[in-house]
């Protein structure tokens, strides 16, 4: 008999356990409205630090808030006081559609709840009309009809006429189609029948990115009025604005470019940085190209495509593309382009015509934006029409060639004179100075020595920026009175090429082959290394100050 009490007091404690560690799921209401707030409460016994996993939640309903709370409670069973504890994990959920929703089972480490049906109903009308007095949408787009990849303004306007507390909603989520923000929020006061609202109003641009149907859902927003304290609670209130359905019309056959352009405006613009200054061959030229397009998005700007040109190299940079909004045209989007352009010969310079096709969304038609052909004149490089040796015109010897030789000889033998005076003057002040006291002798310091080994890995690399920069240093080391690279072509002309193919690579694209030989440069360096420049050389000044009106050296 004993026995049989023991065994039905230990099968009461263990249901008793189990029943403590089970988890529960209950809500406030089985059936609201479309805009009520539902409370969901998992109740958790077992002192598990496992929290619900909520996220099947998110199917049927918004998730508004969340918050857990720790409680205890004590039983007499038995004439035993038995304490028990437990969390409960509140959860504000917002039905997102109407009709029988389910609140599906909620894991708990290895407990589950039980699943609950809950009856989502319509507003009612006398409702909904009080609802409006108060609080209420307005929303407005641009266009019915917009062509896919362009531009549609959408307006969302919140009017309310109390203090509220709630979320506005978010960016629309649509498939196949990007949104963009424009203005994030805007606050302002008007009248409507004869009442004064505020209104809290955002913008967004919609670029469709497939033609067909598209579907803006309703907004909506559930919240409360008033300010609350203790002698009244704050009113649940909601508002729901209508959708939008728009037609997503395709690209028009009528439309002749290579790649569809949509927009509103658009301009082509053209400036260079030297418009006025003589140019002559081997300068540097930068043509900047701007593209200005209202109504889309940097992404369809193109990208312009240059030709080359016989008479120039080209080097054409990566475009910078920016985007700016305003409420009144939405997205601008703006493309610039530098075009590096070094002449390689003397006549005219013809820079090609350029033409953009777009489509005017607001006269719906083809448009083409153009750029004009631009010829410039192009003079010779002052290095290359001054010859190295001044060759005498071929003339027979007649009378007159023989006095002008003669009278050379005279002047000659003058200078010869002139300059042993000189030499006895610097000799006698020579000695005078030495029978002065010595002073100690200023010693000036040495040049630094260059490492050649920083320029023959560079040629071994064949990397042709930081050979024009191992160059500069080596310049000044063995010919320290000149002042460009572009002097040295004076001594040796065969360095002239190498030195353009070398600037010419410095604009080249990672991987693209080069036409300057390291093994020539090594040995034109080596060549001039054993015959420095004069300093007094009439030739190297002359060059010297061509080649600092060219920055192409």
């Amino acid at each position: 008999m004993l026995l049989r009490i023991g065994l039905l007091f230990a099968l009461f404690a263990f249901t008793h356990v189990s029943a403590e560690a089970a988890v529960t799921a209950t809500v406030d209401r089985n059936q609201i409205s479309e805009f009520d707030l539902l409370t969901l409460t998992i109740r958790v016994t077992d002192r598990t630090n496992v929290e619900p996993d909520w996220r099947p939640l998110e199917k049927d309903f918004a998730v508004v808030n969340q918050q857990s709370q720790q409680n205890s409670s004590i039983s007499l069973i038995n004439g035993r006081q038995t304490a028990r504890s437990y969390v409960d994990y509140q959860f504000t959920l917002r039905p997102k559609r109407q009709g029988a929703l389910s609140i599906p089972a909620i894991t708990v480490g290895t407990e589950r709840t039980n699943p609950i049906t809950v009856m989502v109903l319509p507003q009612s009308a006398a409702l909904t009309n009080q609802m409006r007095q108060i609080l209420f949408f307005e929303t407005l787009v641009d266009r019915t009809d917009v062509y896919v990849q362009a531009q549609l303004l959408y307006t969302v306007r919140l009017y309310y006429a109390d203090s509220i507390s709630g979320d506005f909603p978010g960016p629309p989520i649509l498939d196949n189609a990007v949104v963009e923000i424009i203005e994030n929020e805007k606050r302002f006061e008007t009248i409507v029948n004869n009442r004064r609202y505020y209104v809290l109003e955002k913008q967004y641009a919609i670029f469709p990115q497939a033609s067909g149907t598209l579907e803006l859902p309703p907004e909506s927003f559930v919240g409360t009025r008033g300010r609350g304290g203790l002698f009244s609670a704050r009113e649940r209130i909601n508002a729901v604005s209508e959708g939008h359905t728009l037609r997503v019309k395709p690209v028009p056959r009528a439309f002749q470019g290579d790649s569809w352009l949509p927009a509103k405006t658009l301009t082509l613009e053209t400036t260079l940085n030297r418009p006025d200054s003589p140019l002559v061959v081997g300068d540097a030229i930068n043509q900047v190209i701007t593209v200005r397009a209202t109504g889309i998005t940097g992404a369809l700007l193109p990208q312009l495509a240059y030709p080359d040109n016989d008479r120039a190299r080209i080097y054409i940079d990566q475009p910078v593309i920016e985007e700016f909004a305003t409420a009144q045209t939405g997205i601008t989007a703006e493309s610039v382009t530098t075009i590096g352009i070094v002449p390689t010969a003397e006549g005219t310079l013809s820079l090609p015509p350029l033409s953009i096709y777009w489509w005017d969304t607001e006269s719906d038609q083809q448009r083409i934006a153009t750029l004009d052909e631009l010829d410039l004149a192009i003079g010779a490089s002052r290095i290359n029409n001054e010859p190295l040796v001044q060759a005498p015109p071929a003339q027979e010897i007649d009378v007159a060639t023989a006095n002008a030789a003669l009278e050379s000889q005279l002047q000659t033998l003058m200078w010869l004179v002139a300059s042993l005076f000189v030499a006895w003057v610097l000799t006698f002040a020579a000695w005078l100075r030495a029978k002065r006291p010595k002073r100690p002798a200023r010693t000036r310091p040495k040049p630094p020595t260059y490492d050649l080994r920083r320029l023959n890995q560079a040629l071994k690399r064949k990397d042709a920026q930081q050979t024009l920069q191992e160059l500069q240093f080596w310049r000044q080391h063995y010919y320290p009175d000149t002042h460009a690279l572009a002097e040295l072509t004076a001594i040796e002309p065969a360095l002239k090429p190498i030195l353009a193919a070398l600037e010419s690579a410095q604009y080249r694209p990672a991987g693209a082959q080069s036409n300057w030989d390291p093994n020539t440069l090594q040995m034109l360096l080596e060549r001039l290394s054993v015959r420095p420049i004069k300093p007094n050389n009439k030739r190297t000044r002359q060059t010297g100050l061509d080649a600092s009106l060219n920055p192409s050296f």
